[in-house]
Formats: structure tokens, C-alpha cells, sequence
């Protein structure tokens, strides 16, 4: 009888209407992806000033820091903020579309940010002072300095002046 029971139950759920497979949508329906569009030269300069302030704050204040002989945990905790902010403006510099001539110095730059970064990470998680430095020194030598200085020429930017 539950067999019949539960029959009786599962058809008239359908009220009585015909269940067939479902139609799968045709492919020339779907919304096809588009591409951004190019920032302009305006937009790029704001963007890139924008993206990259956090890093530079970042950056100053782990100098600071380290120039004021703060302990080595202290530049540590700092270093790690230098990693995050330098991960966090990598994914923005690559998400946005940038003007032609801004391309090659943006891929040169992240290229190098990507060495640093992985420098960046181990100093935030140094087991004593000296792997610290040395994270940091070996960060330093991918800053991307001369890279960032070609894609602000290319914004029309001027060149960087620390805070």
C-alpha cells in the first residue's frame, strides 16, 4: 500500500502537466563576454595613482621603521603589510585594461612584483632578524622601481617622490 501510497503522491505533484527534459538555451543566445575598453589616458593616470598608493604607504612605513631601529618583530608585522598590499595591487594592475603604450612597462613591472612578492611573504614570516633583512634586501632588488618609472613616463605621470 506505501508503494501505491507514494505513487499516487509523486503524480500529483506534477499537476498534471508533462515533465520532458529541459531545452538546454542555444549557444547564440548566451550574452557573449565583452571586453573593457582601454582606460583612457585621464582614467589610466588616476587608476594607476589610486592602485598603487596602499603599496607605497606600505613600503614608506616599513623604511621608516627599519631607518628607526624599531624592533626586528615590529618591521616583520610590517613586512607582511608590505606583502598583502603588494599582492592586493598586483591583482588590480593586472585586472585593469590598460592604455597600448602602458602595456610592456605594466608587464615588466608585474613581472618583477611578482619576484618581490614572493620576498615580500617570507620576511613577513621570518623566523628571526636576520632572514628578515635578508627577505627584504632580496625584495628590494625586484622593487620594480625603474619598471614603475617607465609606466608612469608612459601615463605622463612624474616621477615618484616617497611621502
Amino acid at each position: 500500500m506505501s508503494v501505491l501510497t507514494l505513487t499516487v503522491l509523486l503524480a500529483g505533484c506534477g499537476a498534471g502537466e508533462q515533465v520532458g527534459p529541459r531545452a538546454s538555451t542555444p549557444v547564440w543566445q548566451s550574452a557573449a563576454p565583452t571586453t573593457p575598453a582601454a582606460l583612457t589616458p585621464a582614467e589610466a593616470k588616476s587608476r594607476y595613482l589610486a592602485i598603487v598608493a596602499p603599496y607605497n604607504i606600505a613600503l614608506e612605513e616599513l623604511e621608516d621603521a627599519a631607518n628607526a631601529g624599531k624592533p626586528w618583530r615590529t618591521v616583520r608585522t610590517l613586512a607582511a603589510e608590505v606583502a598583502r598590499t603588494n599582492a592586493a595591487h598586483a591583482v588590480e594592475l593586472r585586472e585593469a585594461v590598460w592604455p597600448a603604450e602602458v602595456r610592456a612597462p605594466m608587464a615588466a613591472l608585474l613581472k618583477e612584483n611578482d619576484v618581490a612578492l614572493r620576498h615580500w611573504r617570507r620576511a613577513g614570516e621570518a623566523a628571526d632578524a636576520d632572514a628578515l633583512m635578508r627577505e627584504i634586501r632580496a625584495a628590494a632588488a625586484h622593487s620594480g622601481a625603474t619598471e614603475a618609472g617607465r609606466v608612469r613616463t608612459a601615463l605622463g605621470l612624474p616621477a615618484y617622490r616617497e611621502g
